[in-house]
């Protein structure tokens, strides 16, 4: 798949809103598993994010990351407890753009839920929204808000 720059989808309602405190909590974990992949879980209310859930990567690997199904369990029923849902799934890049790859397709089981990819490739980590479909992708807008 060629990567190109996509054009941003962005409705007022759909605006993915992450607090500063979970955006760095999740830029942390990125970097404490750098050089590996790895992966988590944005819990709340559409469009924001109110609860982090990071999660091992079972995969122990720089290129592919498989959520642990034990964290997975534990962050579900954290969510439900709370009567939260899935907000954005994410995961780091350590050594590529926040650009999705053709894995990222290929293992998309959580169909329209956006992706945060977080690439740690240059000097500062870059933190890009996106919407997965079989075979593309589209740029979703989002934004730090204050913690509230």
């Amino acid at each position: 798949m060629q990567e190109t720059e996509p054009t941003i989808r962005a409705h007022a309602l759909d605006l993915l809103e992450i607090p500063r405190s979970i955006h760095d909590q999740m830029v942390a974990h990125c970097l404490k598993e750098a050089p590996l992949e790895c992966c988590g879980i944005l819990g709340g209310a559409p469009p924001r994010a109110r609860s982090i859930h990071p999660l091992r990567n079972a995969a122990q690997s720089p290129v592919l990351y498989e959520a642990d199904p034990m964290d997975l369990i534990t962050a579900i029923r954290s969510l439900r407890e709370h009567q939260a849902e899935i907000v954005a799934i994410y995961h780091s890049h350590p050594k590529w753009a926040a650009i999705p790859s053709a894995t990222d397709l290929r293992l998309n089981y959580y169909g329209p839920v956006p992706r945060v990819i977080v690439s740690l490739a240059g000097q500062t980590p870059v933190v890009r929204v996106w919407e997965l479909e079989p075979e593309t992708y589209h740029e979703l807008a989002w934004r730090i808000v204050d913690d509230a």
